[in-house]
């Protein structure tokens, strides 16, 4: 019986199970690292052109001193409470015109509590729908009319489905929709219109028996967009210069994104170099180990050359298990990382406190794709000098000492 050359491989590959394991044990690192690095990669870059598009106004004013917390509310969605001064939305109308705001849209947040009278903790998220221009663009396939009093907008992580109820502060909500997924805090949020949080805020108080505020506010932060030609940097130091004094500090959003940004960028560059000082050790001790296993198999190939193997039939042969062990690595590689990643997503998105947003499925099916034959790649460049190597052995050499 004839054998083909890729069946001669596979013989091989089953004869030498600790050569075969290390040779796959290689590729495989390189495959997973390369799988989960590229996803993680892209995940974060996903999340923060999300948080770009989401964050669609040009400044935020939030209670003076309370700006480095906002990080924490809009990526990971931390439940907090917290008030603007009572005249805030009127000192700003007062000054629209000097630094060129177009619209002002107030949001009011309400961190629930983790006991009876609240279904579970989560941060409650009161808009203004009329003047709303950040999350009424999110709700175009999902809510097909007002948010009227006593309905809720659910974040694509919140439990429930629309026609369900959730109780918070011992009121029950109706779901109206989901958001779709954006990779950052508001997936863990739950949106309602500023009458149901006041109603909330209410029972809120009751229940915890001391007011939310000293001067009865409930708006949080201040969403503003400025008219054509004017600047975020300049507009929010105007409005501190004018407003600091009363309680009311203005961060222009760009700076925000440029933060996060910056964070992104540092994340990303420290997996390219992870990536590339691993393929470089993946190479080299794949090539050592294929150099090794020709050096150790030169009778063998002299017994084939004897019985009429040619030259370009060891370097096939040789190429051929590379291939076979480079696949199996790789497969396996893949394979293990995808799991990886169902596993430890939430536990990367605590740690790296980023947006994070997973690619599509048909998107990471192509990375998968891509990381496959990369490692594939690898493996037969690491293997290709031993191949050529083999084939270049005499007769005479490859069996001396026989």
């Amino acid at each position: 019986m004839k054998l083909s050359t890729f069946e001669i491989a596979k013989r091989n590959f089953r004869r030498t199970p600790f050569r075969s394991f290390c040779l796959v044990l290689i590729i495989m690192l390189f495959s997973l690292l390369l799988f989960v690095g590229s996803v993680l990669s892209f995940s974060l870059a996903n999340g923060a052109k999300s948080m770009a598009n989401r964050l669609g106004a040009d400044i935020m004013v939030v209670p003076a001193g309370f700006d480095p917390h906002i990080d924490s509310i809009l990526l990971s969605g931390k439940p907090s409470t917290f008030y603007l001064p009572a005249n805030a939305m009127n000192e700003l109308v007062r000054i629209k015109d000097d630094v060129g705001i177009l619209e002002i849209s107030p949001q009011s947040f309400l961190a629930t509590l983790r006991a009876s009278c609240c279904a579970y903790p989560v941060q409650l998220v009161g808009i203004d729908y009329d003047s709303d221009f950040i999350v009424k663009p999110w709700l175009t396939n999902t809510l097909h009319h007002e948010l009227r009093d006593g309905e809720i907008i659910v974040g694509h992580h919140v439990t429930g489905e629309a026609g369900e109820t959730l109780t918070f502060f011992s009121k029950n909500l109706s779901i109206a929709g989901r958001l779709e997924q954006t990779g950052m805090g508001f997936d863990s949020m739950i949106f309602m219109n500023r009458a149901t949080l006041a109603i909330l805020s209410k029972e809120a108080e009751r229940i915890r028996e001391r007011p939310l505020t000293n001067d009865g506010s409930l708006t949080s932060v201040i969403m503003l967009k400025l008219k054509p030609g004017y600047n975020s940097v300049t507009s929010s130091r105007e409005i501190n210069r004018l407003l600091n004094e009363k309680g009311i500090y203005a961060l222009f959003s760009k700076k925000f994104v440029n933060s996060i940004s910056e964070s992104l960028n540092n994340v990303s560059n420290s997996i390219r170099y992870v990536l590339i000082i691993f393929w470089v050790m993946a190479v080299i001790i794949a090539a050592l180990i294929f150099a090794m296993t020709v050096s150790e198999r030169r009778k063998e190939f002299g017994v084939l050359r004897t019985i009429g193997a040619t030259r370009g039939k060891l370097i096939r042969l040789c190429l051929a298990e590379i291939f076979m062990t480079s696949s199996y690595g790789a497969l396996i590689g893949v394979v293990l990382g995808g799991v990886i990643i169902a596993v430890v997503r939430p536990y990367v998105i605590e740690a790296l406190k980023l947006p994070f947003l997973l690619p599509d499925v048909e998107k990471l099916i192509l990375l998968a794709a891509i990381s496959m034959a990369l490692s594939i790649i690898t493996g037969l460049v690491s293997g290709a000098w031993s191949a050529f190597k083999a084939g270049r052995y005499d007769i005479q050499e490859m069996t001396k000492g026989a």
